[in-house]
């Protein structure tokens, strides 16, 4: 047992102790002892952690063997550790009353190491290498893959809450400083998103309206991707509503006649349609708790004639979109914890919209709606 129960460690060791195939019947891992400043977030019951891999002060230093036994330990820092050997991140152990939670190595970055937690009981001291090791193996495919870990549960579902800006805010400036309000800790429970910041977006929709048989109303999208291909993106919804089936085709060839497209291969008849181009900024963020993450999407979205002007007199649509991203567990989510993320940053960020006096409603107001109110259809 360490002499300092509330210590977490950072795990250690060959690249080939991440593998059953690899690994030898006998091996060696070193524990660091890591400072708790060091991790983001510093509470307890964190989906995720992260640890920067430089900069560490010499700490206490463990070398154990596959049976848990101290071979041997010494002042050293992570830097010293690193200089010796191929050694990588393998996990982290948090202590959780008397025993330690564990944590799986899943992502390097930009100098950091990041963490997800496995779904077992703590466990004691010196069970906890063999323990981890033996939960990469359940999990490798999440963990031993790049970014694998990141699912999206019901991918052909589009989870969405919509705030419309009366007043046309510039997106750009909402999106930073949105970025800024959530890194100081400005939204309760969430943090931004490791690896992301703010994501720029500026693109093409071409929609089809779809209003008859009634099962299939919504809208058809083609979307022009920059190997002369188009995302086909199709929506089912009569009503304006936070969730809607979603489905998408991507790197597809339409042969350059929408319509065509939608007769010949997805049987649908189109009753109009409009083109829009949208500017949009996404800042990504995850929940402490659950893991989800989330994008707050600031975009602005003006109707185009063929040749990509704007419509003259057709009014522009600035909206600001909390949509659901993927999940990031090892253990099982229900999509209704999903659901209860977006009712919280829905009301966190409606809160921050009336702090900032930025007016706004809540309509759930889809872009088919816009489009329509438009009468784009006339052109």
């Amino acid at each position: 047992m360490p002499e300092n129960p509330r210590q977490s460690w950072l795990v250690v060791g060959s690249h080939e102790l991440k593998s059953s195939l690899q690994r030898p019947p006998r091996w060696q891992l070193s524990l660091l002892a890591c400072p708790a400043e060091a991790m983001v977030p510093t509470v307890d019951g964190s989906r995720l952690y992260r640890v920067p891999l430089t900069g560490w002060l010499p700490g206490r230093a463990l070398v154990l063997d596959q049976d848990g036994t101290v071979l041997d330990q010494c002042p050293a820092a992570l830097d010293d550790l690193q200089g010796h050997g191929p050694l990588v991140p393998l996990g982290l152990l948090r202590p959780d009353g008397a025993a330690f939670s564990l944590h799986a190595h899943v992502d390097t970055y930009a100098g950091h190491a990041r963490f997800i937690t496995v779904p077992t009981q703590p466990v004691e001291f010196r069970l906890a290498p063999a323990r981890l090791l033996a939960a990469i193996d359940e999990h490798f495919l999440k963990v031993n893959n790049y970014l694998c870990f990141r699912v999206k549960l019901q991918p052909d579902v589009e989870l969405e809450h919509k705030f419309t800006l009366v007043d046309h805010p510039d997106v750009w400036t909402l999106a930073r400083e949105t970025l800024s309000m959530v890194g100081a800790g400005g939204l309760a429970g969430w943090l931004v998103e490791f690896r992301e910041e703010i994501q720029g977006w500026d693109f093409l929709n071409h929609v089809y309206a779809i209003d008859e048989p009634e099962e299939d109303a919504g809208y058809v999208s083609f979307i022009p991707t920059t190997d002369g291909r188009h995302t086909v993106k199709r929506k089912i919804f009569s009503v304006d509503t936070d969730e809607r089936p979603e489905l998408r085709n991507r790197g597809v060839d339409v042969g350059g006649d929408f319509e065509a497209y939608l007769a010949e291969t997805m049987r649908l008849t189109p009753a109009w349609h409009a083109s829009f181009r949208r500017i949009r900024y996404d800042v990504s963020v995850e929940s402490i708790e659950t893991g989800n993450v989330f994008g707050i999407a600031y975009d602005r979205s003006t109707i185009i004639d063929d040749a990509g002007s704007p419509v003259p007199g057709a009014d522009e649509l600035t909206q600001c979109e909390i949509e659901y991203i993927y999940s990031q567990s090892l253990a099982p989510i229900d999509f209704d914890s999903v659901r209860a993320d977006l009712g919280r940053l829905r009301v966190l960020m409606s809160d921050y919209f009336a702090r900032r006096s930025i007016e706004n409603y809540q309509r759930h107001e889809s872009k088919l709606t816009y489009l329509r109110s438009q009468h784009a259809a006339a052109r």
